[in-house]
């Protein structure tokens, strides 16, 4: 029986010397006990020297009451554990020190497992250091996106600004039209006061005249510098026939000049949007500049508002002129794409209308046919309330 011990007990020490893991035990005096050839490789230590000695006097200073204290602790709690990565002579080694307990859990010792993971930490560190790299790149490509958007953002805005003075360009004349009516009356006024200025009725009268036609050119002025003033985007509360009102009377000479009837139909209780007043402005003229070119001379332009049970408030723009070929019905939101002659569009108008509407969570739908017109529906949400 003794030899059979002894055999199990050198098989065990066999085994444990065969393993790369440093083992050092030690016992409840604090004396090392068994230490294997791996322990001995890593710890720089004999066997011979240190099997029976303390654990403390591998230590000195702060350091051996620093050990005293971690056994006297294991002691103590059943619970304690401790690990922790050091480097000694350039490899990095993790200790596990575990509580070691005979059949009855009385505390025998504690077991020091040492494996060398310097192949590990250095992986580790490099995936840190590719990782750190990574985020760089990221941060440095979100910076560039984030440039590239402002930039987007400031090219869109020229081309709305473009746009507008286009669309100023092509009311102009009718503008001043209806600039020159209230300034002609005014003037009227003025030289028949001049002539007798002792009838006061008639100059209270005349005086009174001048002022109405001052408001209206002041009104009309205000709506055109509004619409060409340049903008940042910005939600407001609006209703969305007031906006057409205002564009449609930036356009009410075109459309008499033209032979164009104007057909309203306007919901007069309809919801509010949540939107840019500027941008759905823009939107608006040039789906009505569009139906002015695709009419010419004569027709019937044709606007209506109104909510569905969806919760959409729909404005549909319809004219009678000469309608989209249906081959070209997918292209007409496309930038540059346009039927109009060369010098009479940028091919941009729909492409920012359908921008402004998808901006606003909304959509776009046409419908044409050769020789009869087409039709534009605007879908734009209702506005709720104000947390939504």
């Amino acid at each position: 029986m003794p030899d059979s011990h002894l055999c199990d007990k050198k098989s065990l020490v066999a085994i444990m010397d065969s393993l790369e893991v440093g083992i050092i035990f030690v016992d409840g005096n604090n004396d090392i006990i068994f230490i294997n050839k791996a322990a001995e490789k890593i710890r720089r230590m004999k066997n011979e020297d240190r099997l029976g000695t303390s654990i403390l006097d591998c230590h000195g200073g702060k350091m051996k009451d620093r050990v005293l204290d971690v056994m006297n602790s294991f002691k103590v709690n059943s619970d304690y554990k401790r690990h922790k990565t050091i480097k000694t002579n350039g490899n990095y080694f993790d200790n596990a020190y575990n509580l070691v307990k005979d059949e009855n859990e009385e505390f025998l010792g504690v077991v020091l497992l040492s494996q060398d993971v310097t192949e590990k930490k250095a992986l580790e560190d490099e995936l840190k250091h590719a990782n750190e790299q990574l985020e760089e790149k990221v941060k440095q490509r979100t910076e560039e996106i984030e440039q590239a958007y402002e930039q987007l953002k400031v090219a869109q805005q020229q081309l709305m600004q473009s746009e507008k003075m286009s669309a100023i360009g092509q009311f102009v004349a009718g503008l001043a039209h209806q600039i020159n009516n209230p300034l002609d009356g005014i003037q009227n006024c003025l030289h028949t006061i001049s002539n007798d200025l002792t009838n006061i009725d008639q100059t209270k009268n005349y005086i009174d005249l001048s002022i109405e036609g001052l408001y209206k050119i002041e009104i009309l002025v205000r709506k055109l510098l509004s619409y060409a003033r340049p903008h940042e985007f910005e939600k407001n509360v609006l209703n969305v026939n007031t906006i057409l009102e205002d564009i449609l009377s930036l356009t009410l000479l075109k459309l008499k000049d033209r032979n164009i009837s104007l057909v309203k139909d306007f919901c007069p209780e309809l919801p509010q949007i949540f939107g840019d007043g500027h941008h759905l402005e823009q939107m608006f003229v040039n789906l009505i500049i569009n139906a002015f070119d695709a009419m010419g001379k004569g027709g019937e332009l044709s606007v209506k508002t109104y909510a569905d049970e969806d919760g959409m408030i729909n404005i549909k723009i319809a004219d009678t002129g000469k309608g989209i070929p249906k081959e070209n019905l997918q292209k007409i939101f496309e930038p540059f794409y346009t039927t109009k002659q060369k010098n009479n569009g940028t091919g941009l108008g729909l492409y920012l209308s359908y921008n402004a509407v998808t901006q606003h969570g909304g959509k776009i739908l046409v419908k044409s046919e050769v020789g009869k017109g087409t039709e534009f529906i605007v879908s734009l949400p209702a506005f709720r309330n104000e947390s939504e």
